[in-house]
């Protein structure tokens, strides 16, 4: 039972899906819950797939593009797209000290960095459900957004974080070797399970890149403020599943 509590606990902490159930939020619970990170993943995933099977036959791809886009903003709220986008502004708008950066990323206001980079995320998502569903190549769309959230996860376990407060700190230094150890029997059992689609040894391929990617990612981070932040995980999730997108229509 308390296993259920820690993953609807998730849910209700990274996706827009209504849990009409009073959950503990303290951090012992968030502790056990980063378990199933990657889950959340496939959920997203899931939720895209159902809608590409459906509309599939009815309307072209292009539609079917920007609706299964949509579909990933509704279901998450945009929680990763804002990430990314506060963590191009803190960290590209402005050349200064740590505290200057966090405040900018902290910063309600939508700039010009942050502008340029959920577009291009938009346009390279666009483009490659365009593809998918041309080679109809399903599958990909549960992938992509699992390999984004192991990233978000093995960020949070590698990294410290970078402020005293913030959402982002429920999950950064509070990923223990138990939880890392669920996560990697996740990682094997989903990818023994999608391994009749896609070879093994593209399998480990994508995960090896992602894995670099995330790490250069936390060197930046280190460099800019000394550590990561909520806005970061986003970042990242966000990176490592177009580069999913892109690694896999590309084999």
């Amino acid at each position: 039972m308390e296993e259920v509590k820690s993953f609807l606990l998730m849910i209700q902490f990274m996706t827009r899906i209504p849990i009409n159930k009073a959950l503990p939020c303290e951090n012992k619970n968030f502790k056990k819950a980063s378990a199933y990170i990657p889950l959340i993943g496939i959920i997203v995933g899931m939720s895209q797939f159902i809608v590409y099977k459906l509309l599939f036959n009815l309307i072209p791809a292009e539609f079917l593009s920007v609706i299964m886009i949509i579909v990933y903003v509704f279901i998450t709220g945009g929680f990763h797209l804002d990430g990314l986008g506060d963590t191009c502004d803190g960290f590209f708008a402005f050349k200064g000290g740590k505290d200057k950066i966090i405040e900018i990323m902290k910063d309600s206001r939508v700039g010009t960095y942050s502008t340029i980079a959920v577009i291009i995320d938009i346009l390279i998502r666009y483009i490659a459900y365009v593809k998918i569903i041309n080679i109809n190549s399903g599958y990909i769309i549960i992938l992509a957004p699992f390999v984004g959230r192991v990233s978000l996860a093995l960020l949070a376990y590698v990294g410290k974080g970078a402020k005293e407060e913030g959402s982002g700190n429920l999950i950064i230094n509070n990923i223990s070797n138990r939880e890392m150890g669920i996560i990697f029997i996740i990682v094997a059992i989903f990818s023994y399970v999608t391994s009749g689609y896609l070879h093994v040894t593209y399998e480990i391929l994508l995960f090896g890149i992602s894995c670099i990617v995330t790490l250069l990612f936390y060197k930046l981070c280190k460099d800019k403020i000394e550590g990561i932040t909520g806005d970061n995980l986003g970042a990242i999730n966000e990176i490592v599943e177009l580069v999913a997108l892109i690694f896999l229509l590309s084999i």
